[in-house]
């Protein structure tokens, strides 16, 4: 005797053998099935009525409803939005207020400092935050990173003072909450960024001032950055450029980030920036210039 086989056959008639449950539940599906076909195809008059009474019986009542209920379910998904977005104007403004609040307290504890660098001989207020907020600013687009820091309370208060005699660019920045990557630790990347945006502020202050060779724009090519210490989110904080050397389109600078002239020492930097050939300053300028006119900008 095979004992093998009559294994396979067993094990396939209990495989193929359903419960009474299930069976019956397969025969519904099915006369259900034969049901719509018949429907469908007009034959089974019977079947046929009694469908297309159902039909317009759910038809009817789902018109009734869609009167009654698709108003006030729109009503009140338009209501609702129209709260969500009012408590969002509403938060903003707090953000705002509660930043304006930070920012006081911080510039109280920097005001000597501050007010030394004011009274410095030659020295002139380049920029702050209510021109960085302006909407139709003559330089500044309304996607640089600074406006968007300012008017999204990332940045608190942001003042730039420049010396016309010792050339240096002074950034005073009082940051806000949202600006850490370990908790109350201001971001490393921000610190950079404020750096080279301090350097971009010294440019366009000797550029004014005709003290460059160059009249295009200048590009960071290269910025390194070593940290001191750490920087609490919350502080008023300055950042001083100024030009440490000059060849041709070529120009070093450095910086210092501290919490004052003779505070502590957060970070220090330097960079180089390049200008392009007068031919390629040409076209950039250009190509900036028509997409400002066009309104692609």
């Amino acid at each position: 005797m095979n004992h093998g086989a009559s294994g396979l056959r067993a094990g396939r008639q209990l495989f193929n053998r359903r419960p009474a449950r299930a069976q019956g539940a397969r025969r519904v599906r099915q006369q259900h099935t034969a049901a719509r076909a018949a429907a469908a195809g007009g034959s089974g008059v019977a079947s046929s009525s009694s469908s297309a009474g159902a039909g317009s019986a759910a038809g009817s009542r789902f018109g009734w409803a869609k009167w009654v209920l698709l108003p006030a379910a729109a009503s009140a998904l338009f209501g609702g939005k129209a709260a969500a977005d009012a408590y969002s104007t509403m938060q903003t403004q707090l953000d705002v207020e509660a930043g304006h609040k930070r920012a006081e307290r911080s510039l109280a504890v920097a005001h000597g400092w501050i007010e030394d660098i004011c009274n410095q001989p030659g020295c002139v207020k380049a920029v702050d935050a209510e021109m960085l907020a302006q909407a139709d600013h003559p330089i500044l687009e309304d996607d640089h990173m600074f406006s968007a820091f300012v008017s999204k309370g990332i940045v608190d208060d942001l003042t730039g003072y420049y010396n016309t005699q010792e050339r240096k660019f002074y950034s005073i920045i009082s940051l806000g909450r949202e600006v850490c990557g370990f908790p109350r630790i201001v971001h490393g990347g921000l610190t950079a960024a404020i750096i080279d945006e301090s350097f971009g502020g010294l440019l366009f202050a000797l550029k004014k001032q005709k003290a460059l060779p160059f009249w295009g724009p200048a590009y960071t090519v290269h910025l390194e950055v070593a940290y001191k210490s750490k920087i609490e989110a919350g502080r008023t904080i300055l950042c001083t450029t100024e030009i440490e050397s000059q060849e041709g389109r070529k120009l070093w600078m450095k910086a210092t980030v501290s919490d004052g002239p003779q505070g502590t020492v957060y970070a220090t930097a330097r960079a180089l920036f390049v200008a392009p050939r007068p031919q390629k300053a040409l076209v950039d300028v250009g190509k900036y210039l028509l997409r400002r006119v066009m309104g692609d900008i």
